[in-house]
């Protein structure tokens, strides 16, 4: 059976208010007040479209309130506070972000910065050298 129209958005939004398909997924990012200093609070992000995310979030952010969302493989973005209801929050970004960067996995270091051989003798402590 098929949802009722707006029944899955917070405050009484409706899907039409929705300009982009919205990709679910759990990364974590670094949010803050605009402006303000510091790092700010590690938050869950649950879901990421272009125009916006909805994520974990304190109580202190507040609707309308101005925000910057570090996000892995996207970077800085700043946004507003669309809604925000029992610990979580949906921001609006000020500027259409591509949503694929967020989902890319962390680039590994390439084995040879890992392993590297060492250059010194070691032996084991009490055989000698014959």
């Amino acid at each position: 059976m098929k949802e009722a129209l707006g029944s899955d958005t917070p405050q009484g939004g409706t899907d039409s208010q929705r300009r982009d398909e919205r990709d679910s997924l759990f990364v974590f990012a670094r949010l803050k007040h605009e402006g303000q200093a510091g790092e700010g609070h590690n938050v869950r992000v649950r879901n990421v479209s272009s125009g916006g995310l909805m994520a974990d979030a304190p109580e202190d952010f507040r609707q309308a309130a101005r925000v910057e969302i570090m996000l892995e493989g996207v970077g800085l973005v700043r946004g507003a506070v669309a809604w925000a209801e029992s610990g979580r929050i949906g921001v609006a970004f000020d500027h259409p972000i591509d949503k694929t960067l967020a989902r890319k996995p962390r680039a590994a270091k390439a084995d040879e910065d890992l392993f590297r051989p060492t250059t010194l003798d070691y032996r084991r402590p009490g055989l000698k050298a014959r």
